[in-house]
């Protein structure tokens, strides 16, 4: 599970090392490369960043994007900067984590920029391995979409929905809340995230902590289905494996329904998102190509294109392609929320429903 995997990671080199991987004075960082940017004009900067980025060639980028969505994102990039290779790997989760790591530990720095959720984000922060990046394209993002210290911006958020078979349940009969998921009628006919820990924490912090456990106590007698991920919950959602899926994407929900699947969903409170953030790796490779490949991804451009397949653009003024999904306030459960009770409510959750 990636929580208890990143928690895992996280104790054993907070108490391995206890001296610095780098005995002898360490070669600059990408962060520390970077910040002399900000003594320069925007015109200055933006010429320095192309001149040297054109030097360094190519970028790689770790990505949890669907493989079908990162060539047509990159496409965009290269039409913009046709003389930076961007290199994408996709990789996420506990996956991603272990691999910067490995990386990192050994010297063999590959990853430029990275992209994750917050848990994600967290962890490759608290164990040193990226950087702090002040994009002028924050500017354009306000809080939670970005910390005050320039580690991580949000590349996209994901609005997390009650997902249903509409061929299943009328939109009539469509849970309005997810206290009635707990009814007998639902009993065997709901799916669930085996990694939804922010669902679980919001659930907690919506209903107050001692009715909140009851409340998941009485969702882990409903014979639920654990499912390993939002996109493949909502696959099986329109193949009728079962009528409700809690923990799904908006976005993956409406563009699945978009095409003709027997799908819908519903906004129930708490109604939250996910961030997922962009990252800069501290010992990246190609410095200034990942910050002008940075400063791409977060521009009104890079996230126009995020839009096209369903991603929500946390940037202001940039046309959503699922704009129902902004119209309710939403609590961003950002890395500020899950970073300080991640092994807390990752414990809890494994107990009540993995059986650990």
């Amino acid at each position: 599970m990636l929580k208890k995997s990143i928690i895992s990671i996280l104790t054993f080199w907070l108490t391995a090392h206890t001296t610095t991987l780098y005995a002898a004075a360490a070669p600059e960082t990408a962060g520390q490369i970077l910040a002399r940017l900000s003594k320069l004009t925007p015109e200055q900067r933006q010429a320095t960043l192309i001149e040297k980025a054109k030097a360094e060639g190519e970028v790689n980028f770790y990505s949890t994007l669907q493989a079908q969505q990162i060539e047509p994102f990159l496409q965009v990039f290269r039409k913009r900067y046709p003389f930076v290779k961007p290199v994408p790997t996709r990789v996420s989760g506990n996956r991603q984590l272990v691999r910067v790591q490995s990386e990192f530990n050994s010297g063999a720095h590959i990853v430029d920029v990275a992209n994750g959720s917050p848990e994600l984000a967290a962890g490759l922060r608290k164990l040193g391995m990226i950087d702090p990046y002040q994009s002028p394209q924050r500017d354009f993002y306000v809080a939670p979409s970005k910390d005050k210290d320039g580690y991580y911006t949000s590349f996209y958020v994901m609005p997390i929905v009650l997902g249903y078979n509409s061929q299943q349940v009328k939109r009539t009969e469509a849970p309005r809340n997810y206290e009635e998921l707990a009814l007998p009628k639902w009993k065997g006919n709901i799916m669930l995230d085996d990694e939804a820990i922010e669902w679980f924490a919001v659930m907690l912090r919506h209903l107050g902590r001692e009715k909140g456990l009851q409340y998941m106590r009485a969702m882990a007698k409903q014979d639920l289905r654990m499912v390993r991920g939002r996109t493949a919950q909502s696959q099986l959602l329109a193949a009728g494996e079962r009528a409700i899926a809690i923990n799904v994407s908006g976005p993956t929900t409406l563009d699945l329904k978009a095409k003709g699947a027997p799908v819908d969903q519903v906004i129930v409170d708490p109604y939250f998102s996910q961030p997922n953030k962009m990252v800069l790796a501290r010992h990246a490779p190609h410095p200034h190509a990942a910050a002008l490949f940075i400063d791409w991804a977060l521009s009104e451009e890079g996230q126009s294109t995020v839009t096209t397949f369903g991603r929500v653009s946390a940037r202001k003024g940039v046309k959503q392609r699922f704009p129902e999904l902004m119209e309710k306030e939403i609590f961003h459960a950002d890395v500020e929320f899950i970073s300080p009770i991640m092994e807390q409510m990752s414990k809890e959750f494994g107990q009540i429903f993995l059986g650990r």
